[in-house]
Order: structure tokens, then C-alpha cells, then sequence
């Protein structure tokens, strides 16, 4: 059981890492690329897979996720979340080691705030006693209340960028993160209940679930929210710092599934069960804290801008570069 322990706790750390760490490489990727909005579908496609950078971080990004999977399903919540602040200090280093964005003080302290929180709510997570095979799920996540939190998550998700889009990209580098950490979320709840059938385990639980149609539909959402976050993740990075974007995103990440667990898991349900309302009190205190982490980083963004020099449009390198030359050749062709 402990060498079991000591895998998950690997799989975890390793999961976070290459999590933030892919989404530095992506914004270093995406902060070189024209803007999203002013391109097309195919030429977003072509500037962001032809880019080494990005697609590095890209599969980083992807293939973490089969790791957290294994980690979720050798070890408990409770185990795994406090790992994902070491993720947090491996974003820290590697920005400022390979994208060279100093770090400022305001920064560094919403960054140990949200650090802070996340351990705390990690040590006050519950020992998930419940078994989520897929029967629970399904029961679970078809509740009237599970399906209103979705899709009013969704919604919020929706409007945020509705907004940011309405007031010309403004504010777009939180905006547009807190609408992929709501949409990430989302899709990390599908694959909790995506992996009430897939335990690595048990063979017959797994080929048990391949001949249940809604066990399909729950991967492909899962899929689908996560392509999606991404694309939120990229203008993000194209309008802000790694190092205040991603831990935005990773606080309404984090914090989403919370609730989602509390409406469609009666996670929370341990608490009064078992008594446990200190550690109840806990929790809320660490969501709390990591709440005010990630106002810090915002207003701090939003107050003192600083733009890669990959900011200027590649339009207006292009339309730029013939000004400067046509006098020249005019001149040379009048001598």
C-alpha cells in the first residue's frame, strides 16, 4: 500500500510539473504568434502546431493529464491536490530562469498566498471514502442540481468572454484565463466521473464500462472542454505574464471542482458525517486565501501592464517593412 502511495505522489508531482511548465511553453509560443482573433481558424491552426515552442507545451499540457488520472486512481484528493502547489513552484523557476519575466514582490506574494491555500485545502480534503464506480456517477451527475451547476458554470464561462470580446480584448489576459480555468475545470469533473470506469486496476471494471454508452459521452466531453480551455489558454498567454496567468487559471481551476464536488459528489457530506467541522472551517479558510491570491495577481496585472516585444502584430511588421523601403528604392530609381 505505501509503495502505492509513493507512486501516486510521483505521478502527482509529475503531473503539476509538466502542467505549468507546458503552459509557460505554450505562453512563450502563443506571446511570438499574430493575435488569435485577427486570423483564421486554419491559420491559427498552422501559426500554433508549426510552432516548436507551443507544440512542446501543448503535448506537455496533454499528456499530464493521463498522469493526474493514475495519481487520482492510486491515491485520494486529499493526497494528490497539495501537489499541484509544487507545480506552482516549478512555474515560478522556469519563468524566470527561461522566459526572463521578473518576478515583483506583489506577485511573488499572491503566488505564496495561493500556494498557501492549496496545501491548506489539500491537508483538509476528505479522505474519499466514497467509491466512484459508474453507477454513482450516473446517478450522481443526472441530478437536477448537478446539471444546473454545469451549465450555469458554462454560462459564466461563456459571458466572461462575451464581455472581454464586447470591450475589444480589454482585461482579455483575466478574462479569458478565468474562462479556460472554469472550462478546464469542468472538464477535469468529467474525468473524475470518467474515471469511476476507468480503474488501470481492475480489466473487467474497464471493459465493463467500454459498453456503456454514457461512459463514452463523458470522455468526449471531457475531451471537447479540454480543447476548449486550451484555446481560452492561448489568448491568455498572447495578452499576459506565465507567471500571472497560469496561477489564474489553475485557482479557478481547482476551486470549480470544488463546488462541482460538493453539488455532484456530496464530497462535503464527510464534514457532518464524521464531525469534522474544523476541518470543514479549514477549507473554506484555504479557498479564501486563494481567492485573494489570485485578486492580487489580477489587479496587479491589470494595473501594470508589461508587453513581450512578440506583442506587435506580424500585420504590422508586414505593413511596417514596405514603408520604410519604398522611399529608398524611389529614390534610388529617380538617381
Amino acid at each position: 500500500m505505501a509503495q502505492i502511495i509513493v507512486l501516486a505522489i510521483f505521478l502527482g508531482i509529475l503531473s503539476y510539473s509538466m502542467l505549468n511548465i507546458g503552459m509557460g511553453l505554450q505562453k512563450k509560443g502563443a506571446a511570438c504568434l499574430p493575435k488569435i482573433e485577427k486570423q483564421s481558424f486554419g491559420q491559427n491552426m498552422k501559426n500554433f502546431f508549426t510552432n516548436k515552442t507551443w507544440l512542446i507545451g501543448f503535448l506537455l499540457v496533454q499528456i499530464q493529464w493521463g498522469f493526474l488520472a493514475m495519481a487520482l486512481d492510486f491515491a485520494s484528493v486529499s493526497i494528490i491536490t497539495p501537489l499541484m502547489s509544487v507545480g506552482m513552484v516549478a512555474l515560478i523557476i522556469f519563468s524566470y530562469f527561461y522566459l526572463k519575466e521578473p518576478i515583483t514582490k506583489v506577485e511573488m506574494m499572491g503566488i505564496i498566498a495561493i500556494i498557501i491555500g492549496i496545501v491548506v485545502l489539500g491537508v483538509t480534503s476528505p479522505s474519499d471514502e466514497v467509491e466512484y464506480n459508474l453507477n454513482f456517477v450516473f446517478e450522481n451527475i443526472s441530478k437536477l442540481s448537478s446539471i444546473i451547476f454545469l451549465i450555469v458554470a458554462f454560462i459564466i464561462s461563456i459571458l466572461l468572454l462575451v464581455v472581454c470580446i464586447s470591450r475589444k480584448f480589454a482585461n482579455a489576459d483575466i478574462l479569458f484565463s478565468i474562462s479556460a480555468g472554469i472550462t478546464d475545470a469542468l472538464g477535469a469533473i468529467f474525468l473524475r466521473a470518467y474515471m469511476g470506469g476507468a480503474d488501470f486496476r481492475d480489466g473487467d471494471v474497464l471493459r465493463e464500462a467500454s459498453l456503456r454508452w454514457g461512459w463514452w459521452v463523458i470522455f468526449v466531453l471531457m475531451i471537447l472542454l479540454n480543447a476548449t480551455a486550451t484555446i481560452y489558454l492561448q489568448v491568455a498567454y498572447q495578452r499576459g505574464k506565465a507567471v500571472v496567468v497560469a496561477p489564474i487559471f489553475a485557482v479557478l481551476a481547482m476551486i470549480t471542482p470544488v463546488f462541482g464536488g460538493i453539488l455532484i459528489f456530496n464530497e462535503w457530506s464527510f464534514y457532518f458525517t464524521e464531525k469534522k467541522f474544523g476541518f470543514m472551517a479549514g477549507r473554506i479558510i484555504a479557498l479564501a486565501i486563494i481567492a485573494a491570491g489570485a485578486i492580487i495577481l489580477s489587479l496587479h496585472s491589470a494595473r501594470s501592464r508589461k508587453f513581450d516585444v512578440c506583442d506587435v502584430d506580424e500585420d504590422e511588421k508586414r505593413t511596417q517593412t514596405p514603408d520604410l523601403v519604398q522611399p529608398i528604392d524611389a529614390s534610388n530609381a529617380s538617381k
